[in-house]
């Protein structure tokens, strides 16, 4: 009896043996040390939600957010309303928006062993409550200010915490219309839109309506705006966002005057506050490069009906601080001179002057103007004559288009940055007759490659780290070296990860593979096959007896 016990023992413990060799992780192949301030799953019971593209991600439609209380609940929308102008598509709140009841905020605290997301409702009285850190008032401050108030709210609680806060959802509430509109009442509207958006929702102006004369009212004060100035000159003051208690109201059209000949804008338009042809001819882009404006006629109704005609020298008339007062009725013709017979065309990315066409690409200003070609004229004379490049053009991808004696046109690529930043007269060719100087608007976008999860393009965002744009590219993979990770601007500076300044559209954020030696791979799967090979020993002699 002594000896089966005995064999019925050994069994057991081999039989334990051989499961806890099968449950040992093998060896996995060219394994690196996690870098730094990136934190590798760890199966937790909860897997912290670190997105792969993009902060935030549009959710689906019942998307959970956290109430004022904590309590999670379906995803509000409060402009889901015929005719409101929803949260759900409009664009995504810049960093000076500024919060309000209703915002639905999307919080990533990230420490140095997991990351936590979540969703939060600003109370009614502007608070928002984050477990552990309590109620905390963000109301009326800018998304910018609010970020930076609950990074030092949380790093009382974790001395590494990094924290992002974007808006969900931005609130909405009731706008009202009145006056020469095509549907007066009221609108939902959510905090990002703007004036000229609400009123187009609504069918626009009616033509007997001002444009230039739109009365804004809350809270009892009254501000007047001119859409006009906005629709031609891209003036944001004159189109501020809606906000909560707002009334619209938009007035009859005023007396209105003609440029009619070699105008930029010819047309009929609305006398605005400032009833001068100068303030017009600034908003409408002034006079065309082939105006003779030395031989202006300006035609006027008097009193008793009659018409009178005078000539106008616009070349002195329109010299600070002279001015040409403007009456209801005025027609203003200017003749166009004779035509030039050697011009040069820029487009794209330049600053401007006063007479530029101006138009957008990508939601960038961009101009469309001719300039008479002198003898001997190159790139950079053409440049500058342009009011020079903006601030986001793509000053290497600039190019000539010439058309040849014979064949299509050619294309001559200019690198501007060499010629303007390094000096390099090289690129400062000779321009001819007919030429089209283009300047293309940078791309907003940084490039994460190399070792990542998921390399590619990320939409810019000024407020994001190099280390975040990693995050947002699923981290570095197992075989990258992210301590050696570096950045590489459009001006071709390379910095690493830790002393790069700030990025701009067009970075491109590169993660290097970690150098393995080639016996390492081998020594690994060896280990690995040497750990299969004794668990299948161990079933065969132990089923063997």
């Amino acid at each position: 009896m002594f000896r089966p016990q005995g064999r019925s023992w050994a069994r057991d413990a081999l039989c334990v043996a051989l499961v806890v060799c099968l449950l040992m992780p093998t060896v996995g192949v060219a394994q690196t040390p996690q870098s730094p301030g990136i934190v590798e799953p760890r199966a937790p019971a909860v897997p912290p939600q670190v997105p792969s593209q993009q902060l935030p991600p549009p959710p689906p439609p019942d998307f959970p957010v956290r109430a004022p209380g904590g309590v999670a609940m379906p995803r509000p929308d409060p402009c889901a309303v015929p005719g409101g102008l929803g949260g759900n598509s409009v664009r995504v709140p810049g960093p000076e928006y500024r919060l309000g009841p209703g915002d639905v905020l999307d919080i990533q605290i990230a420490g140095r062993l997991d990351v936590t997301r979540q969703q939060f409702v600003i109370d009614p009285d502007g608070f928002v409550s984050i477990p552990p850190m309590g109620s905390i008032e963000v109301g009326r401050l800018t998304l910018r200010e609010a970020n930076r108030r609950i990074s030092e709210e949380a790093r009382t609680l974790l001395r590494f915490a990094d924290v992002t806060v974007s808006v969900l959802v931005p609130r909405c509430f009731e706008v009202v219309l009145s006056g020469e509109v095509e549907r007066p009442g009221s609108i939902q509207a959510a905090a990002v839109r703007r004036v000229h958006e609400v009123l187009l929702a609504t069918g626009g102006i009616t033509p007997r309506g001002s444009l230039r004369r739109v009365v804004i009212t809350r809270d009892g004060a009254v501000t007047e705006v001119d859409l006009l100035r906005f629709e031609l000159r891209g003036d944001l003051s004159q189109n501020p966002t809606v906000v909560e208690g707002l009334r619209i109201h938009v007035p009859p059209r005023g007396g209105s005057v003609a440029l009619a000949g070699a105008f930029r804008r010819p047309g009929e338009y609305e006398i605005g506050a400032e009833s001068g042809l100068r303030e017009l001819l600034e908003l409408t882009g002034g006079l065309a490069q082939a105006a003779a404006a030395t031989e202006a006629r300006l035609t006027r109704v008097l009193p008793d009906g009659r018409k009178e005609t005078m000539s106008v020298d616009l070349t002195k008339a329109l010299v600070r601080p002279a001015d040409v007062p403007l009456k209801p009725g005025d027609v203003l013709f200017v003749p166009q001179n004779v035509v030039l017979q050697d011009v040069i065309e820029v487009r794209g990315a330049f600053s401007g002057t006063a007479e530029s066409s101006r138009t957008s690409t990508s939601g960038k200003a961009t101009i469309v103007q001719r300039f008479e070609l002198a003898q001997g004229d190159r790139v950079k004379d053409v440049v500058g004559r342009a009011g020079g490049p903006a601030a986001y053009a793509d000053l290497r991808l600039t190019f000539v288009e010439r058309v040849g004696v014979v064949g299509p046109r050619q294309r001559i690529p200019v690198d501007l940055h060499r010629l303007l930043v390094e000096k390099d007269d090289a690129q400062n060719i000779l321009l001819e007759n007919g030429d089209v100087l283009t300047l293309p608007v940078a791309e907003d976008k940084v490039y994460v490659l190399g070792e990542v999860r998921t390399p590619g393009a990320i939409d810019f965002r000024p407020d994001l780290t190099p280390r975040e744009y990693v995050a947002l590219a699923g981290g570095p993979t197992v075989r990258a070296r992210f301590k050696n990770a570096t950045v590489t601007y459009r001006s071709g500076k390379t910095y690493g990860l830790a002393e790069a300044p700030p990025l701009e559209p067009g970075a491109v954020v590169s993660v290097p593979e970690v150098s393995v030696r080639w016996y390492q791979d081998y020594l690994a799967i060896a280990q690995a096959v040497s750990s299969i090979i004794t668990a299948y020993t161990s079933l065969f002699f132990l089923f063997r007896e």
